[in-house]
């Protein structure tokens, strides 16, 4: 059965915080475009008192911010999407540079033609309303319903008899709650989702064109999540899971996603095994982090869970959950199977229960609540 070398394992977990670096750089890049409303909103509000606007008036007045706010959206969508093939070709070539070290092999490159296509034709497979859409329709969604925050927040006020200045205060937030209380942070943040999303694509998209170009030497994926306790149930499932090279869910598996996948090579190559490593987070008896260590490159979500204290085992998934995970008498392996259905839905109590009823009696769990 093909294997992904464990130095793979290694080079991609490392690669990954790389990455996560990479998200905040961008993010931050994103942040101008915050300036950019504030500019709108001070030359269209600023000096102007609503409560003595007419219907008509706020009405044109609202036109305009709107069609100002449509640009700075389209701006941020055209920004981030030029930023996600740049980043598509840098991780081609890390691709390719990683699987040398592995194998010597004279690998296919892939053309940048065919990775913009990728970055932008191949959908995004996370969970929730904006599954399925390619790259571009999401960013211009997600800006575009920041946006929309504004327009709404302007007309509130105007009906319920706010002046100027209280209506930008809501827009902008306070300096007493450090600005976290206004719309900008939530666009901030959403702005912030949306990059972080599409950086990842960008990235598993190259890696796969990679993959794709040279298929007689790369088999399969192979899923893997991160060892800590902010991984979500979807990504803790799929730790190890491995999917043809051309199906399956791939990451970002929901916004925010710090999943990544491996090569698994051809069965002729499964004697590459060189002791690598992944990094993990290590937690005390309290459930607090003491650090980052490293474990065996084939360790899973949730057999590094199982050796983790109790604590922090119900911290991540629930007192129930984690007592079946201790002493329900499956493996780590057969326990993640259980966490998803077919379609990548995670499962309830008692769903789980109906599959293995005696882990239950085992565990002596009798309330199926999360």
């Amino acid at each position: 059965m093909p294997e992904s070398p464990d130095e793979l394992t290694e080079i991609a977990t490392r690669h990954q915080v790389y990455l996560e670096g990479l998200k905040t750089h961008e993010t931050k890049k994103a942040q101008k475009f915050l300036k950019d409303i504030d500019r709108v909103l001070a030359a269209r509000l600023a000096t102007k008192d609503l409560t003595t606007f007419s219907r008509n008036k706020l009405e044109r007045l609202l036109k305009s911010v709107k069609a100002d706010l449509r640009i700075i959206a389209s701006n941020y969508s055209d920004m981030v999407s030029g930023e996600s093939v740049d980043i598509a070709k840098y991780e081609r070539d890390f691709e390719i540079k990683s699987l040398n070290k592995v194998v010597a092999y004279d690998f296919a490159v892939p053309a940048s033609a065919q990775l913009r296509s990728a970055v932008f034709t191949n959908p995004l497979t996370m969970a929730g309303a904006d599954n399925g859409k390619m790259l571009k329709p999401f960013l211009k969604d997600m800006s575009n319903r920041s946006m929309q925050q504004i327009g709404g927040i302007i007309q509130a006020g105007y009906y319920e008899g706010q002046t100027t200045p209280q209506i930008l205060k809501t827009i902008r937030g306070t300096r007493a709650a450090k600005y976290t209380d206004g719309a900008m942070h939530r666009i901030n943040r959403s702005l912030s989702v949306a990059t972080r999303t599409a950086v990842q694509h960008a990235a598993v998209q190259a890696r796969e064109q990679v993959w794709q170009d040279n298929k007689d030497i790369v088999k399969k994926v192979r899923w893997v999540s991160t060892l800590d306790g902010r991984t979500s149930a979807v990504c803790r499932s799929l730790d190890g899971r491995e999917f043809p090279i051309d199906k399956g869910i791939r990451p970002p598996a929901h916004p925010n996603c710090r999943s990544t996948i491996v090569a698994v090579l051809d069965s002729r190559f499964d004697a590459l095994d060189r002791g690598a490593t992944r990094k993990a987070r290590s937690y005390n008896a309290k459930g607090d982090s003491t650090g980052v260590i490293s474990v065996p490159a084939k360790e899973t979500y949730y057999s590094w869970l199982k050796r983790q204290p109790a604590k922090f085992q119900s911290s991540v998934i629930g007192e129930n959950r984690a007592r079946l995970l201790r002493n329900g008498g499956m493996s780590a392996e057969r326990f993640s199977e259980l966490q998803l259905s077919k379609d990548f839905k995670e499962l309830t109590l008692a769903d789980l229960h109906q599959l293995e009823p005696k882990a239950f009696e085992k565990a002596d769990v009798t309330k199926f609540i999360d």
